[in-house]
């Protein structure tokens, strides 16, 4: 297939010009900058810890990578579970050397560790290298290659940690060896003993596991292998990508070198071999072998020297080292010869042949491939691919054909006598798509001005093989097994190597030069179109995969950055200013619309503000829904007026598609902020977006969208943060937090009924901190999950003392953080503190805020009907801030609802509002639940209220959060009040009682019957019975029977 034509080097010399400024040799190097990496550290993935120093085929690998990426590794070591676990939590970034035919096993590892969010693995593009994983046994070992009977009653060793790879439903995957004992082991240093002293007769492992000089007896597979990561690492699998395809193209030999380095010279990648096939070698040492010279244009024949230079004696020299034969290489003109010298006995095999081009010869066994060239397709712009497809094909490539019928079954191939031909054809509409070879292909679409362009398809390539007669099994095994150890890449590599006179040795004297200066040079622009080939759409992807965001096909964020430090190399940072914007609470849309509708909005995101930025601004979504622009500095209101302008038409445009109401959150940074803490010309853009973060952060919880700067004032918040973060423990250790108690009234009694449970820090060193300062940063470090729990236990002691004083305690509503789902203990620590105190548990209310539904709403709901159970009251906070509240409260196990004092005081100004709030207070009583409404702070709001038979309230209208001894005082005048009106009421009900008996007694007493009755009495008292008096006695105290007392308002707090 690879064939002379001295009229393609023009074109081939087009090709590298075209390569050469596409993709120079440094361009991999330069595609990212650096960074440190942790690598996953296993002896079956090329890492070994020697003596507390790493080495390996991946160590040495990823050495030769820092120095082309600026990357740096770290390695953390483990078995495979334990890196597949680490690899979940983020802990580590990359395992290298893993065979494909290894991700399910890996995938499988990783979801064990029960990440939060299914975790999807991904390799690289570029292999490293082969990877052989296989049953060994020792280099004495009388056992033959594949003597399954042997094996059967033998013992193989392998390691734990390995049982995935080798066991499918507890069966070992080779099916002639499965009766054979398997014996497992902890450790590497024990099963090695043992297969040392023969106390096991073999063991399976990895081919990077090298010990020494054991051989392969069996063999489970032979894979390439790759870098392996999280599909959130994607970038930098692009980055070890564009890295491994420098290595191909600058230093072709070492990965061979590497791996002769680590597993050549111990032999782990050595077949045993059978009796036959050892008496064959050493009866036939030297091998002569048919070349077709018309088979490769890169390789040259020394009539002289009667030597071969090239590619194909670079490859042959790589399988002599392997089989233990010398080859000698004859020449013929055509394959016809090399098939009639084979048949003649004067050859015993014939490189460089195609299976599909031997198909009418049954005599002939071929092996499986040691080379593959890369094919490729092209066709006009927006050209596909179907089996209707009409394939313009040149004559001499049988694979190419092959290949169609068996992918594209019933499309039409087309020969021409040459790819130039092929071209032609597409071009005139008489076929649809040329297929050929990469090289020549790229190399004709240069040279021509057709406006076809390469076409991504499904791998292709054409393979190169040995054959040899049927009868010569022997022969035929030994190059199979040596082939079977010869990587798919290697043949690139050993064509570029010769082509350039790789591993510093001399591709001839300099007369060859002279005389075949012109193949030299066709060979080597030939391998760069086939490197190109290989690389072009990987490195392509890879670039352009880095440089677009594959969401919305804009800037990525590495892009985002290297077009920013390339504006301010020619701009002056003082006249820009950085934006960070995000739309809050967006895990919201994505359970409530889908993530399809949550990705289709970022997309419009993206759309907008592309349309409002000026042609030299740049902008891009950094992550999630997180976006950042750099922008012409102006005045704060210029920028605020820029940022909104493009945030309400967002609004118009997305309330075309969906009806959502979406807040943005934007911190800006202007980068003369920056600038003037480092050197002018060095701004860290890093920092400036951090500090965007910051300005940012301030802004969280308002029901529109709102922009922060960063400045001054925000930085020294920022830094106090952090000093609030670092005392915290201590605080709680010393008692600077208290719990303060915020009194509930029930609207119709008037009275204290309840409270709720708050926690307050007054520091020695700070002063009173206020909750908003301190509690998103528990909330983000996990210490608010200590501060519930000593809240709780404060809530609880004081109970206690109430019960012992006698006094039946009012229900105390306790906050508790979404942090408490991370912890199996949860449960058993709450009633831990509550039995402690012996307190019932009707009178602890839990406290849930509705956002924590929309994380883990499935488990959430277990644990409250669990402490419902228990006996627990449950409060839903916050009521109307979220999104999903009416379709989950029916599920629900919770006794109050508290209707979110910004839900409230937003919506009772309109009559819609107002019919919302009575609505969900009608919804509660349905479904037997108790309304609170917090946030209360005028009259008007507590009328409306008691109008809508709302049960309690709370907020500053009442009262504020107080310490506990002020809450006391308050509650037991309450208490006080209380009984006192008790008291009144039951003498009232004395009186009346007692007047009621006393006009009874009156009617029933009988008249006398005397003259004197007819007369007139001298007193009208003693002629009419007495009325009860207690119209009189309510008219003294103010009350009225039927309506209970109207206590004085409470002050305002």
């Amino acid at each position: 297939m690879l064939r002379k034509y001295a009229d393609r080097i023009i074109s081939l010399a087009a090709a590298l010009l075209l390569a050469m400024m596409i993709i120079p040799l440094n361009a991999f190097a330069e595609q990212s900058g650096s960074g440190n990496v942790v690598v996953g550290a296993n002896p079956d993935y090329g890492v070994n810890n020697v003596g507390g120093k790493y080495s390996g085929f991946a160590v040495d690998y990823l050495r030769e990578m820092h120095k082309r990426t600026g990357l740096t590794f770290t390695y953390v070591e483990g078995t495979a579970p334990e890196l597949a676990a680490k690899l979940a939590k983020g802990e580590i970034d990359v395992i290298p050397c893993v065979a494909e035919r290894e991700l399910n096993s890996w995938q499988a590892m990783t979801s064990a560790a029960g990440p939060a969010q299914p975790l999807e693995l991904t390799l690289s593009e570029l292999s490293l290298a082969k990877k052989f994983t296989a049953v060994y046994i020792t280099a004495d070992s009388d056992t033959d290659y594949a003597d399954y009977e042997a094996l059967k009653g033998s013992r193989i060793g392998y390691l734990k940690e390995d049982y995935s790879k080798y066991f499918v439903n507890g069966a070992f995957i080779g099916s002639e060896i499965r009766k054979a004992e398997f014996v497992p082991y902890d450790t590497e240093s024990q099963m090695r003993s043992d297969f040392l002293s023969g106390k096991i007769d073999a063991v399976a492992k990895d081919c990077y596991r090298t010990w020494g000089s054991e051989m392969i007896v069996y063999q489970v597979s032979t894979d390439d292998c790759y870098f392996l990561a999280s599909g959130r690492n994607s970038a930098l699998l692009s980055q070890l990508d564009g890295a491994v395809g420098s290595l191909v193209t600058t230093d072709v030999g070492f990965s061979g070198e590497i791996f002769d380095k680590y597993v050549t010279q111990f032999g782990t990648f050595r077949y045993a071999l059978t009796s036959s096939e050892k008496h064959y070698l050493e009866k036939n040492r030297q091998i002569k072998i048919a070349y077709d010279l018309q088979s490769s244009m890169m390789d040259s024949w020394d009539k002289s020297s009667e030597s071969l230079t090239g590619p194909t004696q670079v490859m042959m020299d790589q399988i002599e080292k392997i089989s233990g034969f010398t080859f000698k290489i004859v020449p013929f003109n055509t394959l016809g010869d090399c098939l009639s010298a084979l048949k003649n006995g004067e050859v015993q095999a014939i490189c460089g042949v195609n299976a599909d081009n031997l198909s009418d010869h049954p005599e002939l066994s071929v092996t499986a491939p040691y080379a593959r060239i890369p094919m490729t397709a092209a066709g006009k712009p927006g050209s596909t691919i179907s089996t209707r497809t009409r394939f313009a094909v040149p004559s001499f490539d049988d694979d190419i054909s092959q290949y169609i019928s068996v992918t594209y079954p019933g499309a039409q191939v087309l020969h021409y006598d040459n790819e130039r031909e092929c071209i032609k054809a597409v071009t005139a509409g008489e076929a649809d798509i040329v297929f050929a070879e990469a090289g020549e292909l790229i190399s004709q679409l240069n040279a021509q001005d057709s406006g076809l362009i390469v076409i991504d398809v499904e791998s292709a390539y054409h393979t190169e093989c040995f054959a040899v007669p049927s009868s010569q099994t022997d022969l035929f095994r030994i190059l199979g097994k040596s082939v079977s150890c010869y990587g798919d890449n290697d043949a690139l590599v050993a064509s570029y190597s010769a082509a350039i006179g790789g591993n510093g040795s001399s591709s001839g004297s300099n007369k060859f030069v002279e005389d075949y200066l012109a193949w030299i040079i066709a060979g080597i622009l030939l391998i760069l179109a086939v490197v190109f080939i290989l690389l072009c759409v990987t490195s392509f992807r890879n670039k352009r995969g880095a440089d677009m965001d594959p969401l919305t096909g804009g800037r990525s964020r590495a892009k985002f950055f290297e077009d920013a430090k390339k504006i301010l190399k020619h701009s002056s940072p003082d006249n820009w200013a950085v934006v960070l914007f995000d739309i809050d609470k967006f895990k919201y849309v994505n359970d409530r619309l889908g993530y399809d509708e949550g990705n289709k909005m970022l997309d419009r995101i993206y759309k907008t503000v592309s349309d409002h930025i000026e042609h030299d601004e740049i902008f891009a979504r950094l992550t999630d829904d997180n976006f950042a622009l750099m922008i012409k500095d102006a005045s704060d209101i210029e920028l605020r007026t820029r940022i909104n302008d493009i945030f309400e038409e967002f609004d118009r445009r997305n309330a075309l598609f969906v009806k959502y109401p979406v807040v943005f959150s934007a911190g800006i940074c202007r980068l003369g902020q920056c600038a003037n803490e480092v050197h002018k010309d060095d701004i860290d853009l890093n920092t400036a977006l951090d500090r965007c973060k910051i300005a940012k952060s301030t802004l969280k919880g308002t029901h529109f969208s709102s922009i922060a700067f960063y400045d001054g004032s925000i930085r020294d918040k920022a830094l106090r943060e952090k000093d609030y973060e670092s005392i915290m423990p201590a605080a709680l250790k010393k008692r600077e937090f208290q719990c303060y108690l915020q009194p509930k009234y029930g609207l119709r009694s008037r009275n204290i009924e309840g409270a709720e449970a708050l926690i307050r820090w007054n520091s020695p060193e700070f002063g009173f901190i206020s909750p908003g300062d301190f509690i998103p940063i528990a909330e983000k470090n996990g210490f608010v999950v200590e501060l519930d729990f000593f809240i709780l236990e404060e809530v609880c002691r004081t109970m206690r003392r109430w019960i012992d004083e006698g006094k039946k305690p009012v229900v105390i509503s306790v906050n508790q953080s979404r942090l408490h789902l991370n912890y199996d203990d949860y449960i058993w620590r709450l009633r831990e503190i509550v039995d402690k105190y012996d307190i019932p548990y009707e009178y602890i209310e839990l406290e849930l805020t509705e956002s924590v539904f929309t994380e883990n709403a499935e488990k959430l709901l277990k644990i409250m009907h669990k402490l419902h159970e228990i006996g627990f009251k449950l409060s839903l906070d916050d009521f109307g801030s979220g999104y999903s509240s009416l379709n989950m409260l029916k599920d629900m196990p919770v006794d109050v609802v508290k209707i979110d004092k910004e839900f409230f005081s937003d919506t009772m100004n309109t009559r819609k509002g107002r019919a919302v709030i009575s609505t969900v207070v009608d919804l509660a009583k349905n479904l037997d639940m108790d309304v609170i409404s917090e946030g209360v702070e005028t009259r008007e709001q507590v009328e409306f209220l008691t109008e809508i038979h709302c049960a309690m309230v709370q907020g500053y209208y009442f009262a504020k959060p107080m310490p506990i001894a002020d809450f006391e005082k308050l509650w037991y005048e309450d208490l006080d009040k209380i009984k006192a009106k008790k008291e009144k009421a039951a003498a009232q009900q004395l009186r009346r009682l007692e007047a009621h008996e006393h006009h009874e007694h009156q009617e029933t007493k009988p008249e006398p019957q005397s003259a004197a009755s007819t007369e007139q009495p001298s007193d009208k008292s003693d002629s009419v019975p007495e009325k009860p008096q207690e119209a009189g006695h309510a008219k003294e105290s103010g009350e009225t029977p039927d309506k209970p007392e109207e206590p004085s308002e409470p002050q305002k707090a």
